[in-house]
């Protein structure tokens, strides 16, 4: 399979590439003869939101994990939170959030033990990451159950859980990998909601999803699809 996309936010006049919170030029990997990604280019300004819509196998995790410094790219270049995603991978690590596909908790710990867990190994001081997991919990109206093991929650707990957790040590960049796969309808609509509510507040957002048109209610903002080849 060979993949090539391309996107890209619209920018108002007077901003440039340079401007853009996240910044993709031609980027391409492959493992062994399956390429996965070829020239993926995309810019997304800060304080908006990307979502890359294609089937299973379109290469949209892999575009997520190369962003997310867990893999390096064989060729092109791309910067997030003005952080090139080779050279300063370590610096970045601490500039952006990450959501898997599947929710990343601990299910023998509390849902504030998680998180608590989360900023401490952002380096955040005992007050600090205690004062972030309860500001988050509230976020995710999930304070109720704070206390209780993770392994006691629904499905929707745990993504909205795992989404809360990537927010810990407040990024300026989210990346989330879909955000709501395995969620029943009514989750999904609050998710979204809570998804919006961080592009208001100023957080840039690439996620991606293999449902092939636009969520119903879903944030506003660019949707790009990624054809399988």
């Amino acid at each position: 399979m060979q993949v090539t996309t391309t996107a890209a936010v619209s920018q108002p006049s007077g901003l440039t590439g340079t401007d853009a919170m996240i910044e993709v030029e031609d980027l391409s990997k492959a493992f062994g003869s399956v390429q996965a990604l070829v020239g993926v280019s995309l810019h997304v300004q800060a304080g908006r939101v990307l979502g890359l819509l294609g089937p299973n196998g379109a290469g949209k995790t892999t575009l997520v994990r190369i962003l997310a410094t867990l893999l390096q790219p064989d060729s092109g270049h791309a910067r997030v939170a003005g952080l090139d995603i080779v050279r300063d991978a370590v610096a970045l690590r601490s500039a952006i959030g990450l959501a898997g596909q599947y929710a990343a908790v601990d299910e023998l710990l509390t849902g504030r033990e998680n998180l608590e867990l989360v900023g401490q190994l952002y380096h955040r001081g005992r007050a600090e990451r205690r004062q972030r997991a309860e500001r988050v919990l509230e976020q995710f109206e999930l304070a109720g159950a704070a206390d209780r093991p993770v392994r006691t929650y629904s499905g929707g707990m745990r993504r909205r859980l795992d989404l809360a957790a990537s927010l810990v040590g407040q990024p300026p960049v989210l990346i989330l990998d879909e955000p709501t796969s395995g969620l029943d309808p009514r989750s999904r609509v609050d998710l979204w909601q809570h998804i919006e509510d961080l592009v208001a507040g100023g957080t840039t957002i690439l996620l991606t999803t293999s449902t092939w048109r636009k969520p119903t209610g879903s944030p506003t903002g660019s949707w790009s699809s990624t054809p399988d080849g």
